[in-house]
């Protein structure tokens, strides 16, 4: 290993790596185990608390991405409808694409 590569740290390289797949490094929560995730998803539903859920990439998105609103169960899928505040935009989402989810901050 030369004298640059061993002055490139190591965010460097994973910056580079896996730039395409997401906007923002920094932002990339960690895998959630599936049990936890289940869980926080029917605590959500039920108290219709405003969440943010972090999806992996996707045959339809090649990125990490995240979306924002009040999730729902749908009553004909295994998907999640997620509604944004205003009620504007609805995204459904695939409980297996899901990678984190939190608490939507006021």
């Amino acid at each position: 290993m030369g004298k640059q590569a061993a002055d490139t740290p190591l965010v460097d390289y994973l910056k580079r790596g896996y730039g395409s797949l997401v906007s923002s490094f920094s932002n990339v929560q960690p895998q959630m185990p599936k049990e936890q995730i289940a869980f926080f998803l029917k605590q959500a539903v039920r108290k219709q608390t405003r969440i943010i859920v972090q999806v992996n990439p996707t045959s339809h998105a090649d990125r990490i991405t995240e979306f924002g609103g009040v999730a729902y169960f749908s009553p004909k899928s295994t998907q999640i409808i997620l509604k944004t505040d205003n009620q504007q935009t609805t995204y459904l989402l695939n409980a297996k694409d899901i990678r984190h989810i939190r608490r939507m901050v006021k």
